[in-house]
């Protein structure tokens, strides 16, 4: 009996609509506040984009210019393409980092305000771990860009050193450039070059141990 009463007041309901629905429905772009949600967290995250940007620039900026000057970058079509595309990719790791930092802590606040589960307490252990994959992704990042610009320093000296011509050798074992310039040499090669002088026949020493050969030196006019 209930059922039948239900059913003909739902009859009665649809008689006295309309043919169309077009009262308290939302039109085309028509904003209603009461449909949005409150935002959790306020972050302009294209303003956070570019924040990382400028961060990544910075950073490797600051962990090459011991290496390389700037100067050279900006005037090399290799090193600039090669600068920007390290920027991008440590930027993105930094908005990585940052977004996961900014909604770790929107969780934390909410398991703040009472709102515990213990699927939000796995979500933040997951993302916890998560961070610390980026710390660490992020400083091997930069380990690894600051290393592959001091293998660019490094070939740029060998073009320099062929650019100034053939090496020669003095009496000391000194190497010299084309134009004279003196190219050291480390410990370690002295050591055999005074080997090298000890076992030529006829040489003469200023010192008992015979470490120290005698040279002949012309006096200056």
């Amino acid at each position: 009996m209930r059922a039948r009463e239900e059913r003909k007041e739902l009859e009665k309901l649809i008689e006295k609509s309309s043919n169309e629905i077009n009262q308290n429905v939302p039109r085309e772009n028509e904003d209603l506040p009461v449909l949005k949600a409150d935002p959790l967290i306020g972050v302009d995250f294209d303003k956070l984009q570019r924040q990382c940007q400028r961060e990544a620039k910075s950073m490797i900026k600051n962990g090459i210019k011991f290496m390389i000057p700037i100067k050279m970058i900006r005037e090399n079509q290799y090193l600039r393409d090669k600068f920007k595309i390290d920027v991008l990719s440590l930027a993105g790791m930094l908005y990585q980092l940052r977004s996961n930092q900014i909604v770790q802590k929107a969780l934390m606040e909410q398991i703040n305000l009472g709102m515990a589960h213990p699927r939000m307490f796995e979500v933040f252990a997951g993302m916890s771990k998560t961070i610390g994959e980026l710390n660490k992704q992020t400083l091997q990042t930069v380990e690894a860009i600051k290393q592959t610009y001091k293998g660019l320093k490094d070939d740029e000296k060998e073009k320099q050193a062929e650019a100034l011509g053939t090496t020669t050798q003095g009496p000391m074992g000194m190497l010299t450039t084309g134009d004279g310039s003196v190219v050291t040499r480390g410990t370690k090669e002295l050591i055999n070059n005074v080997k090298k002088i000890k076992e030529q026949d006829n040489q003469q020493y200023i010192d008992e141990a015979q470490l120290i050969p005698k040279l002949n030196i012309e006096p200056l006019n």
